[in-house]
């Protein structure tokens, strides 16, 4: 219990940058329906079962398309 206690500080800020970047995402999806490849369920799996940084990511990398 103590090494959580530990390492704490460095896991909040990490934490907090994953799951606004997921809620962005997601908000995202929703709201557009237009994307450069794919279609909003492809999209929906990838961001959520990649919910780490991977399917965030992949999906403004690939998915997101400038309007």
């Amino acid at each position: 219990m103590d090494e959580i206690k530990e390492y704490l500080p460095m896991l909040i800020p990490i934490v907090v940058v994953q799951l606004s970047l997921l809620v962005y995402v997601l908000v995202h999806i929703l709201k557009h329906d237009h994307y450069k490849t794919g279609s909003r369920a492809l999209w929906l799996a990838v961001v959520l079962i990649g919910m780490n940084f991977v399917g965030p990511v992949i999906y403004l990398i690939f998915g997101r398309d400038e309007e």
